[in-house]
């Protein structure tokens, strides 16, 4: 047995070892290294393209021996033979007179050139012209195939590193690892994930299906969604649009037809090749700070179309975790006017700590290829209404003969070393901390997590010190059954405290979940205005470490919910909850929830016996993960949220019969260069006469950092409503005004404003059962208020604060209003000006 697991080693190294790989360098009869040379291996489609500094790096499997051709437009193509002992190759290109019958040589000018001065000017306004519609826009109907892939794995990775990896296996696999595009460190794949589709597209009644055909996937995503976000950094990059979204920033295109206000374009050259003119424009962003691109452009003439687009994200754009962005689009075009696209090939560079390229980082690569197009066949109307959907992770997996039709050398070789990668514990280790620091839960040997980790150590007036250990189970991403909970323990009032929901998924299609929770814990009931779908309570008010002030302001609540969700599609959900509560004051003697009932006896505690019904729409949004709980993208999308809640008294000793109506609606909008506006709108009404601990508290925020939707400068329960609005209005300029000033824009901050107001109203009835609490006509025992005029707080603030590529903290100056509370009300005792840092990581 032995004998033959060590033949099949054998020959499963002779079998990797089968490959050339070769580096080398590409300049001009000047020294001058040549950016995006083409490099093809000649009989198959296998190649790469040098990079700025005119190197290059390949990899070709299954040869011995092999001839490469090195073109470039406008120089002479040069062929070489290469062998297993090629290693290196410094390549001299020359330029090919008889292939330009134009050429126009312009540099780029120390001083800008005024629009009509510039050349690449006239040609850039007819592709403005038609940008409106271009591609496959410009026929009636259109399918084609589409390939994706996606290709994560650790670069610059340097033979020590590459040795604790592999340790005694060392020398049998070194000589099967790509080197990085530098062709000096090395680059390992951990995860492999591949699509074929099916698009299909009717431009008379503008619609679009893509039936999926087929999905592999290999490696280390490690059971989280990290992965999946980031290579979603690349969803939708429609260059033809003014401004590109991108890490929920708006980037100006290179197309824009404002472009020349963020760029300098240089027309490099143009050649006539098959009887068509094509220009290569390369820009530049004036300002390197600005979220804008370099690259160049290969125009066609006459059709003004598109031919191939290369561009990458200046480094002083300074991106969270970003050492690098690539995006390479290529079209054909037909007919002289219709160009469709063929391949887009998006790359991006992470790193941790700052972009230092000796530094190790994480690479992600993402491949289009579109192919087999067939122009104007009609299909039937109702082929383009049936859409199929992904419901089940394994609905499109494809048995492996599938797979090796399509698989060449290169992918082959690709997944052979990620099945060899994956088993090794420093790669797990290292992956199982990039989930951690995403999710805030630590994976344990048995399919358990703990955390989130940030909610472990907390502070206040009645727990004193408080600790929470958080667990939920975790298979995999697709779980269709979750069990989450948390014990905790105050170490002030001595007292244990959990909650535990299970979440259950009865159907993929049509998609319905199931939620059962039970608590016993205490809670911040006036830190928040709406929540439909978190039945655990989970309010920054009391898992807080740090706050001003004191927070006796806190509820001791048990309550056993129920959910049920339905999906009509992914962004647009119906429910129902079946919420049972008892609440009453956790400190009784510092924060009254006292109110009068019926016959004018005092009572200390409510019951509260209640269905909510609620609508949720996020058009848009990118939603992660088929089991129970699915993670949602971070992409720009507006949100609305419609909740009509009903108290039942008597029922299951309810104490109140009351109606609450309520909806928030959220949008966040890109303004191109001037930034992004985040706008919300909340308002509600309570009908009926209910006590305070069902009322709605505007949320206060005695925390010392910033939390959204709520207001720095109040207390908890400042002000008590039955009828409110308000609304949060926050503008991120992305460098706008800091990029234009000297000196300041080297420290790469970002400014934003913010304003914040609330107005609200309550009956005379609530005021009546609540009189001991409530602002009433005595003022003697008057401890809270309503805010009947506008109250509000502006801010200014700097964002982008930290070192290298770890730039996600945010300080802001925060003002309110001259608003001047009821004396001796607790409105009257908060601050009028405060200080306070914010967190918000990238991706």
């Amino acid at each position: 047995m032995k004998l033959k697991i060590h033949i099949l080693l054998i020959f499963l190294s002779l079998s990797l070892q089968a490959q050339l790989t070769i580096k080398g360098k590409v300049v001009d009869e000047f020294n001058t290294p040549l950016p995006y040379v083409n490099i093809i291996v000649q009989g198959s489609v296998k190649g790469t393209t040098t990079n700025d500094n005119g190197k290059f790096y390949l990899s070709i499997e299954d040869k011995k021996a092999a001839t490469i051709e090195v073109s470039f437009v406008g120089f002479q193509s040069q062929f070489f033979n290469i062998s297993s002992k090629t290693k290196n190759l410094n390549i001299v290109l020359k330029e090919e007179a008889n292939l330009l019958e134009e050429i126009v040589l312009v540099t780029k000018p120390k001083k800008r050139l005024k629009k009509k001065e510039n050349p690449a000017y006239r040609i850039l306004k007819e592709v403005w012209k038609r940008k409106r519609k271009n591609g496959v826009d410009l026929v009636d109907y259109y399918q084609y195939k589409k390939q994706t892939s996606i290709e994560i794995g650790l670069n610059n990775l340097d033979t020590t590193y590459i040795k604790s990896i592999f340790e005694k296996d060392y020398n049998s696999i070194i000589d099967n690892i790509n080197f990085d595009n530098d062709g000096e460190n090395y680059y390992i794949p951990i995860y492999l994930r591949e699509q074929v589709s099916k698009v299909y597209g009717n431009n008379k009644t503008n619609q679009v299906k893509e039936d999926i055909e087929a999905e592999k996937e290999e490696g280390l995503n490690a059971n989280g969604f990290i992965f999946n976000r980031i290579s979603n950094t690349f969803r939708n990059i429609d260059v033809f649009k003014n401004n590109v979204n991108l890490l929920q920033k708006s980037f100006v295109s290179p197309l824009s037809s404002n472009g020349f206000a963020t760029y300098d374009y240089v027309l490099h050259d143009s050649i006539v090749k098959n009887n068509t003119t094509l220009y290569n424009i390369y820009f530049f962003p004036i300002r390197d700070e600005d979220l804008a691109f370099k690259g160049n452009i290969w125009i066609a003439d006459k059709s003004f179309s598109i031919k191939k687009l290369k561009m990458k994200v200046t480094e002083g754009a300074n991106l969270n975790f970003v050492r690098g962005l690539s995006f390479d689009k290529e079209f054909e075009v037909r007919n002289d006017s219709i160009y469709l696209p063929t391949k887009n090939v998006y790359e991006g560079d992470f790193t941790f700590v700052d972009k230092n390229e000796k530094n190790k980082g994480l690479n992600i690569k993402k491949t289009n290829v579109f192919d087999d197009y067939i122009i104007n066949k009609p299909l039937s109307d109702s082929f383009y209404d049936k859409k199929i959907e992904k419901t089940r992770p394994d609905q499109y997996a494809r048995e492996d003969s599938y797979w090796k039709e399509k698989e060449d050398g290169e992918k082959k070789a690709t997944y052979q070393l990620i099945n060899k990668v994956k088993s090794k514990r420093k790669i797990k280790n290292l992956t199982g901390v990039l989930n951690t620091v995403s999710s805030g839960y630590l994976q344990l040997p048995v399919n358990v997590q703990l955390g989130p980790l940030w909610t472990t150590f907390a502070q206040n007036e009645v727990e004193g010190f408080r600790m929470r250990l958080g667990y939920r189970t975790f298979k995999t991403k697709d779980d269709r059954f979750r069990l989450t909970g948390h014990f905790a323990y105050g170490f002030g009032d001595k007292k244990f405290k959990l909650g535990a929901e299970a979440s259950y998924l009865l159907s993929y299609k049509p998609r319905i979940t199931t939620n059962l929770a039970y608590q016993n814990d205490i809670e911040q009931l006036g830190s928040t205005l709406l929540n439909t779908t978190q039945l655990l309570g989970n309010s920054f008010g009391s898992t807080a470490l740090f706050s001003r002030g004191n927070n006796f302001f806190l509820s001791d609540t048990e309550k056993i919910a129920v959910n049920f969700d339905y999906a009509i599609n992914n962004n647009f959900h119906f429910g129902v909850n079946l919420i049972h509560s008892k609440i009453k004051s956790a400190s009784p003697e510092n924060f009254s929830v006292s109110y009068l009932d019926e016959e004018g006896n005092r009572q200390e505690s409510v019951v509260d016996a209640a269905t909510d019904i609620y609508f949720t729409y996020t058009p848009g949004r990118l939603v992660y993960g088929l089991g129970v709980q699915q993670k949602f993208g971070k992409n720009i999308f507006p949100s609305l949220v419609i909740n009509y809640h009903h108290g039942y008294k008597g029922f299951l000793k309810g104490t109140h019969d009351y109606k609450k109506i309520q909806f928030k609606y959220n949008h966040p909008i890109l303004l191109g260069k001037f930034g992004l506006l985040d706008a919300t709108l909340e308002a509600g009404k309570t009908f009926g006469t209910v006590p305070i601990s069902l009322l709605s508290p505007i949320p206060g925020n005695q925390s010392l950092s910033l939390v959204a939707n709520t207001f720095t400068l109040l207390n908890y329960y400042d002000f008590i409503t039955d009828t409110y609005v308000t609304t949060h209005f926050e503008h991120h300029f992305n460098g706008f005004f800091l990029n234009r000033i000297p000196l300041v824009k080297k420290l790469k901050l970002r400014s934003l404003i913010t304003f914040r107001a609330a107005y609200g109203s309550i009956s005379n009835q609530n005021r009546a059962i609540n009189d001991d609490i409530m602002n009433a006509s005595n003022t003697k025992n008057n401890n809270y208020n309503t805010p009947d005029r506008i109250y509000y707080e502006y801010s200014i603030g700097l964002e982008n604060i930290g070192y290298g590529n770890l730039r996600f903290f945010r300080v802001d100056a925060i003002w309110r209003s001259n608003y001047k509370a009821p004396k001796g009300s607790i409105a009257e005792r908060t601050p009028k000006f405060a200080i306070r840092i914010g967190v918000k990581p990238g991706l």
